[in-house]
């Protein structure tokens, strides 16, 4: 059986009984983590910029709720909004380091459950699929670290919401093969080294980002035109014109993608982020706040601060122009780190941008690319970064940190407390708990526009 057909039954044949139970309980979580971004991102200049598009243009049909605004828009832009919202302040979740399925899988699930009255159980086995059926098209079709150097993006997340909205649009796997074809047809270009690269050629970083918001909206619009009737397009991953030569990989491993598919369940291997940034960031972050705690780092006190990292020609920016160029800069994440910034929605506003002792520190922070490192993370989705702070009394202060194996524990209490930051600007604490509340036990929900009400 071809790649694609595989996957398309898998999606369409899976129900929530199939699912073991730890994976709906990472799904709980992981909608959890998308909807506290998405209350976050819409307290952001840009999240509002969306909200205020999808506004315009989705009004006409109030078919589904835009997370933190209240307003109901058409499902596609609501799908739009919700998916650009989740992605905002770059705080989403990951698998492998390489595919970002909740922004897409929520958004557009929340979407459709909410506009046909579907239940709890319903959702989560969408979300379930969805985290599946994209990770597994990343992991088919992740490039050799010769062409990733030279061409390289994240095109497959139209699969995550193509497979969630067609589960819950019960499309059968011939439907589902149709859906994938379209979502393959629909998908961005890969542009990241025209989306973040050399300083020269990219500041500012487009706000746009990869066109998360827009292709949450293409998977659901695939899925939708496959329930409708289009036909064709069939098998889409595979083959040598298939979706991976499509999106410019030099290589192609269906194997790789299909390897315990049924039993393993890699939404078990979700990374949720524990920085508002770009995730090649973080091993870097978590080795600045380690160092700064165990030692009481002042920032008065630091001389240096060197990261040695992969990617260092991609994130040495030290005068990042907007809040999209200070999640991607290296250099920002480790100097906000030793200023002690909170986690929140005001960590990139212009003021805490241009804030004078953070300009400071930047001036005095050297990012070192290490290639040996790219290769760790192409071939491996190993990320190695060390950090040296230097201080003004002598001292050196060193750490060296490689996620996944160093990654913090991270659960339902950091989701839970990370949750109430980013909504506190939006909706009150009462109200915030009982969010949390209803998401731990929405497999006992029947009908998600009770969710949905209380998300604004």
């Amino acid at each position: 059986m071809s790649l694609t057909r595989a996957l398309a039954t898998f999606a369409s044949e899976t129900s929530f009984d199939d699912l073991p139970d730890d994976a709906v309980e990472v799904a709980k979580l992981a909608t959890l983590n998308i909807v506290g971004c998405c209350l976050g991102g819409y307290q952001t200049r840009i999240g509002r910029l969306h909200v205020e598009i999808a506004k315009d243009y989705g009004a006409g049909l109030p078919q589904a709720t835009i997370l933190g605004d209240g307003a109901k828009v058409s499902l596609p832009f609501a799908a739009y909004a919700n998916g650009n919202l989740g992605f905002a302040l770059d705080y989403e979740d990951m698998v492998f380091a390489v595919v970002h399925p909740g922004f897409a899988t929520v958004a557009a699930g929340l979407g459709v459950g909410e506009h046909d009255g579907l239940s709890g159980r319903q959702l989560l086995t969408a979300i379930v699929i969805g985290y599946e059926v994209s990770t597994r098209i990343a992991l088919s079709m992740q490039p050799s670290p010769a062409r990733a150097r030279r061409v390289w993006g994240q095109q497959f997340h139209p699969f995550a919401s193509a497979a969630a909205a067609g589960r819950l649009f019960e499309l059968t796997s011939e439907g589902m093969n149709v859906a994938f074809g379209i979502a393959a047809t629909y998908a961005t270009v890969p542009s990241v080294y025209k989306y973040f690269g050399p300083v020269r050629d990219t500041r500012p970083i487009r706000e746009a980002k990869q066109g998360w918001g827009w292709v949450c909206m293409a998977g659901l619009m695939a899925a939708d035109s496959a329930r409708r009737g289009f036909r064709g397009g069939l098998d889409a991953l595979d083959g040598d014109f298939g979706f991976w030569s499509m999106a410019s990989s030099d290589r192609f491993e269906p194997a790789r993608a299909l390897a315990g598919l049924g039993d393993d369940w890699l939404i078990r291997e979700i990374e949720y982020k524990i920085h508002p940034s770009i995730g090649i960031n973080h091993p870097a972050y978590w080795a600045t706040r380690q160092l700064v705690e165990e030692h009481d780092v002042r920032p008065n006190l630091v001389d240096t601060l060197t990261v040695t990292t992969p990617w260092g020609n991609l994130l040495d920016d030290r005068a990042p122009a907007g809040p999209v160029d200070a999640q991607f800069s290296l250099p920002f994440t480790v100097a906000s780190t030793v200023l002690r910034r909170p986690l929140s929605p005001a960590l990139y506003t212009d003021a805490a941008r241009d804030d004078c002792a953070l300009q400071a520190l930047l001036g005095r922070t050297r990012v070192i690319h290490d290639a040996e490192a790219d290769r760790a993370f192409y071939d491996e989705q190993r990320i190695i970064q060390t950090v040296v702070i230097a201080l003004r009394d002598g001292r050196s202060l060193e750490r060296s940190i490689e996620f996944p194996r160093d990654r913090p524990p991270y659960g339902r209490a950091e989701l839970e407390a990370k949750f109430h930051v980013l909504a506190e600007g939006v909706i009150d604490e009462t109200r915030r708990a009982d969010i949390i509340d209803a998401i731990g036990s929405l497999e006992t929900l029947s009908d998600l526009g009770e969710l949905a009400a209380q998300l604004h």
